[in-house]
């Protein structure tokens, strides 16, 4: 990039603005200043180096020169003196020159001497400027030339496609300065035309630059630009180099860019191209990496056209063979026009086994056999067999409109298909793919179609084998139904079942319960307000009645009238109850001795269980029972009452105790 003639920062036309009038002197001086000094200041110097805010701007391109300048509107006087100071040193005067803005102001300027005595680094240098009129200080200010940099911009610059997918390299040359090692550097690029700001990338101390992520088919526009390092040496963003442009490879798919290998040894490559001055030349290169390209492109030679039904009219293949260890690149540069112009397409690296496109298979052999489809075919490559997913399609064509079937196989070349539909007329086709794991590819092209007829007894047979099978099971169950019930019937018969004795217990205790409840209704004249529990006494004569004989069984009653005086050794024991009045009492006989030797016993509680129930009434006879005269005697004592005969016990009751 040239630099502007103008000295003035809002004008960029190249012509010197107009000097105003100063003492003979510094016309003198100026007389013989060397011809570089016409080159004074730029815009967008000015404008860069007015991003910082002081009254006085200072900038160096080289770090061996040095120029400071300040703005002055049109009231000014325009008569000044400029003053640099070193530590250590004299001061010395500085030559200014004037020159005039676009709005009427003036510019002044001071480019110090190229000498040792005008530029010093590392030491402080102390400015002063001062008015002639009124000989104050204007303006001053206290700076160091290393720190005021604003270094030209990179020159030669140059953008190449690396052979990589979506990248630029952009290479320069460093400004020509002594201290090439203390800058660094910012690349500015965009897509031209696109409204969108450019992206910008600092790179360091490098004249290197790779640019990723760039769109496809995209040219680009880049610049560069120059800042010292900011750690030797520090100052501004200098101006940006001219532009330079650069287009990145297309892709592929926009001509149909395609390659794959049928074998796992040949690439084939193949395009489709317009008619037209135009011509066609691919490369290709390989690399141990997907993302580095070292290796050396190589011309493909072996190309030729194609015109088969099934490609494009205008499609073009090349064929070459290369490693099987190895990433793959292909680039094809089209030119056309009557220009010339070079368009590229760039295929980003593949290796070959990820692009198996075989061959179709082969269908051996179609049979149909009790309405099943027995199907078997050879693959195109054996290398493959074991690797190979198959898809097979199959329609009834005799349908209107066939509705086609699919069906997937994986890693075998045989099947069977069911359900077809008798007497119909089926067609199938086959294709093969690689299963995605260490061979990777696409869908191979659709075998020939083969047709078979499905006979009409197949499907007939086959219902009537499903209904035959279903009614025997039928019968079976039928007949299995019958016997179990016909077995459950002898069973009952032979073997009854055993009743629920918890059952019968149960029924028998509550008639118990009902009879007794009965029996205390007739013997216990209780009030409703106080009704005995159930009467748990056998009522019992003293000996056996003694019965007269007006029934036809008079020795029958004798002979039991026998059989219980003999039985003296039995031992027995009675208790006397009596329901006379409100007193009650209990007596208790034991009748194991003979005769008199019968004496009551007292009732103790809790010796006998029927003791801790509530029972009727009791009264117990106190008196020993010697003869039923003398227990007569003592009831009737006892109860106040006439004497009763000794079988008359309606209101007397005995309980067998043992």
């Amino acid at each position: 990039m040239g630099l502007i003639l103008d000295p003035c920062p809002s004008s960029m036309a190249a012509h010197q603005c107009p000097v105003r009038p100063l003492p003979l002197l510094p016309v003198l001086l100026l007389t013989f200043l060397p011809s570089r000094n016409s080159v004074l200041i730029t815009d967008e110097e000015a404008a860069l180096v007015a991003e910082v805010p002081k009254e006085i701007f200072c900038f160096s391109r080289t770090f061996m020169d040095l120029t400071c300048f300040w703005n002055e509107s049109a009231q000014g006087d325009g008569a000044y003196r400029f003053f640099y100071t070193y530590k250590g040193d004299s001061s010395r005067e500085c030559t200014l020159t004037s020159v005039t803005q676009g709005d009427g102001g003036w510019c002044h300027i001071c480019i110090f001497p190229n000498d040792h005595l005008g530029t010093r680094l590392f030491i402080d240098l102390y400015i002063e400027v001062v008015n002639i009129t009124s000989n104050l200080t204007m303006f001053n200010r206290s700076l160091s030339v290393e720190t005021v940099g604003l270094i030209a911009p990179p020159t030669n610059i140059t953008a190449k496609w690396p052979g990589l997918a979506r990248q630029l390299h952009v290479i320069w040359v460093p400004p020509p300065i002594y201290f090439q090692d203390f800058l660094f550097y910012e690349v500015l690029y965009g897509v031209e035309g696109s409204t969108q700001l450019p992206s910008r990338i600092e790179v360091g101390n490098n004249h290197l630059c790779h640019l990723k992520g760039l769109l496809p088919g995209q040219r680009y526009r880049i610049q560069v630009r120059t800042k010292p390092d900011g750690i030797s040496f520090s100052g501004f963003w200098g101006p940006w180099s001219p532009a330079v442009l650069a287009e990145t490879p297309h892709l592929p798919e926009n001509i149909g860019l395609q390659c794959f290998t049928p074998d796992l040894r040949q690439l084939h490559c193949q395009w489709e191209m317009e008619p037209g001055p135009s011509h066609s030349l691919l490369h290709w290169a390989e690399d141990n990496s997907s993302s580095a390209r070292t290796q050396a492109w190589h011309k493909c030679e072996e190309k030729e056209e194609r015109s088969e039904p099934h490609h494009h009219p205008h499609s073009h293949v090349c064929i070459f063979q290369p490693s099987n260890s190895s990433y793959i690149s292909v680039l094809l540069t089209i030119t056309e026009g009557q220009l010339q112009q070079e368009v590229s397409y760039f295929k980003e690296p593949f290796e070959l086994h990820h692009v198996v496109f075989t061959a179709p298979p082969m269908i051996l052999q179609a049979t149909v056999e009790r309405g099943v489809l027995k199907l078997e075919w050879a693959t195109s490559l054996e290398e493959l067999a074991a690797h190979m997913v198959y898809q097979i399609q199959y329609a009834d064509m005799e349908q209107n409109t066939p509705n086609w079937k699919d069906l997937q196989v994986r890693y075998s070349t045989n099947t069977e298909i069911h359900h077809l539909a008798p007497g119909s007329h089926y067609c199938l086709q086959l294709r093969a793919q690689p299963d995605g794991q260490k061979f990777q590819g696409r869908w191979s092209a659709w075998s020939e179609m083969v047709c078979i007829e499905v006979p009409a007894g197949a499907g007939s047979t086959i219902l009537n084998v499903a209904v035959a099978l279903l009614l025997c099971a039928g019968l079976v169950l039928g007949v299995g139904c019958t016997c179990f019930s016909m077995y459950s019937s002898v069973k009952q018969i032979l073997w009854p079942p055993i009743p629920d004795f918890h059952h019968v217990l149960d029924g028998f205790l509550e008639d118990n319960k009902k009879q007794q409840q009965q029996v205390n209704a007739f013997f216990c004249n209780k009030t409703l307000e106080d009704t005995p529990l159930t009467c748990l006494l056998e009522v019992l004569s003293e000996r056996p009645l003694e019965t007269t004989g007006y029934g036809p069984f008079p020795s029958v009653v004798a002979a039991e009238q026998a059989k219980w005086d003999s039985q003296s050794s039995s031992h027995q024991l009675y208790m006397a109850s009596s329901n006379q009045g409100s007193h009650q009492e209990n007596e208790y006989f034991d009748s194991a001795g003979d005769g008199y030797d019968t004496l009551p016993m007292s009732l103790e509680h809790g010796s006998i269980t029927v003791a801790e129930s509530q029972l009727c009434s009791v009264t117990s006879l106190n008196t020993p029972l010697f003869a039923p005269e003398t227990k007569e005697g003592r009831n009737w004592e006892a109860s106040g009452e006439p004497s009763t005969s000794p079988t008359h016990i309606s209101n007397q009751s005995y309980l067998l105790m043992g």
